[in-house]
C-alpha cells in the first residue's frame, strides 16, 4: 500500500499511465533537481507571504520562472485553459496547447489530469506527477510539478504553473540499440517510487524484429505494461509456454511454441539498470 501522502491514479487505455504524489513524498519521488527547485521557490514565495503564492511572485521573471520551460494554466470552472507555453515545451511535445482548454486536448489522460488539478487548486497543494504521454509514439515518461498560484490575496482567479521533464534520458540511445538488432527485443521499467510487480512494469519499447514476431503494427504499441505482453503473447499470438521458466546469471528463460509457424520461441527476461528487456530468440 502507498504510504498516505502518495495518491495514485493509473489511466493504462492507450498507452497512457499517470501518477500523482503529494505532501512530503513529493521530494523522495522527484528526479529532477530543477523541479525540486521550482517547488522550493513555491514553498519559499508561500512562507513569505504567509498564504498561496501570488502569480506575480512566481511568473513573469525569466531569471526566476524560466518561462521558455514553463506552462500556465488559467482555472475556468472544473477545466482549465493554456494561457501560455513556453518554447521550449513546444519543442519537447513537439505540439502547441496555447490558448487550449485542457478539456478540448485529445488523449485518455485529460480527466486525470483534470481531476488532479482541480484538487490542487481547491487545496492550494503541490502535486507531482508520473506518467507516459501518448502524444509520443514511443510512450516518453515524464516528470511534471504543478504549482497552484493565485491571483491576490482574494483568490479571485486560480492559476497554475507546470514544469515538465523526460524521465528516461537514455531513451533515445536505447532505442537507436533496439532498432540496430536483429534480435527481437522489448523494454520496460518499473513504476518509481513504488513496491511493484514486474507484471506492473510499463513498456516503453518496441523494436522493428519484436513487434514483426508479434505482429503488431509499425506506428503504435498496443501493450501498456508486462501483463499486458504476456496477455498477448498467449491471447493474440498465441503462443504455448513449453515450460516452467528458469533462471541463471539473474535473466529469466521461458520457451514458447508458435503453433502458426511450427516453430519454437525463446524469452530471455534481462534486468538492466531501470529497465527490463525481453529478448524474443526464434
Amino acid at each position: 500500500m502507498p504510504p498516505p501522502s502518495v495518491r495514485t491514479d493509473l489511466t493504462r487505455l492507450g498507452g497512457s499511465e499517470i501518477q500523482v504524489w503529494e505532501g512530503t513524498a513529493v521530494f523522495s519521488a522527484c528526479r529532477s533537481l530543477f523541479l525540486r527547485s521550482r517547488l522550493e521557490n513555491w514553498i519559499k514565495a508561500g512562507r513569505s507571504a504567509g498564504a498561496a503564492p501570488l502569480l506575480k511572485e512566481l511568473y513573469g521573471f525569466e531569471e526566476e520562472t524560466h518561462i521558455d520551460d514553463a506552462m500556465l494554466l488559467l482555472q475556468q470552472g472544473d477545466d482549465f485553459i493554456y494561457v501560455h507555453q513556453g518554447t521550449n515545451s513546444v519543442h519537447e511535445y513537439g505540439r502547441v496547447f496555447r490558448g487550449a482548454l485542457l478539456s478540448s486536448i485529445s488523449g485518455n489522460m485529460g480527466p486525470s489530469f483534470r481531476r488532479h488539478y482541480n484538487a490542487a487548486v481547491t487545496d492550494m497543494r503541490p502535486r507531482y506527477m508520473q506518467f507516459r504521454t501518448d502524444f509520443s509514439a514511443r510512450h516518453v515518461r515524464w516528470e511534471r510539478i504543478v504549482l497552484p498560484l493565485v491571483s491576490d490575496e482574494r483568490q479571485t482567479t486560480k492559476f497554475l504553473l507546470l514544469y515538465s521533464e523526460p524521465l528516461d534520458d537514455k531513451l533515445e540511445i536505447l532505442q537507436a540499440a533496439f532498432d540496430r538488432s536483429s534480435i527481437g527485443m522489448v523494454a520496460a521499467t518499473k513504476t518509481i517510487g513504488e513496491e511493484k510487480s514486474l507484471e506492473d512494469a510499463a513498456i516503453l519499447l518496441v523494436n522493428s524484429r519484436a513487434r514483426s514476431m508479434l505482429k503488431m503494427e509499425e506506428d503504435s504499441i498496443p501493450i501498456s505494461t508486462v501483463r499486458d505482453l504476456r496477455a498477448w503473447i498467449q491471447n493474440v499470438r498465441k503462443w504455448e509456454q513449453l515450460d516452467e521458466p528458469k533462471t541463471t546469471l539473474g535473466k529469466t528463460i521461458i520457451g514458447y511454441r508458435d503453433k502458426e509457424k511450427s516453430k519454437n520461441i525463446t524469452v530471455v527476461v534481462e534486468p538492466i539498470e531501470h529497465y527490463v528487456v525481453f529478448h524474443l530468440l526464434d
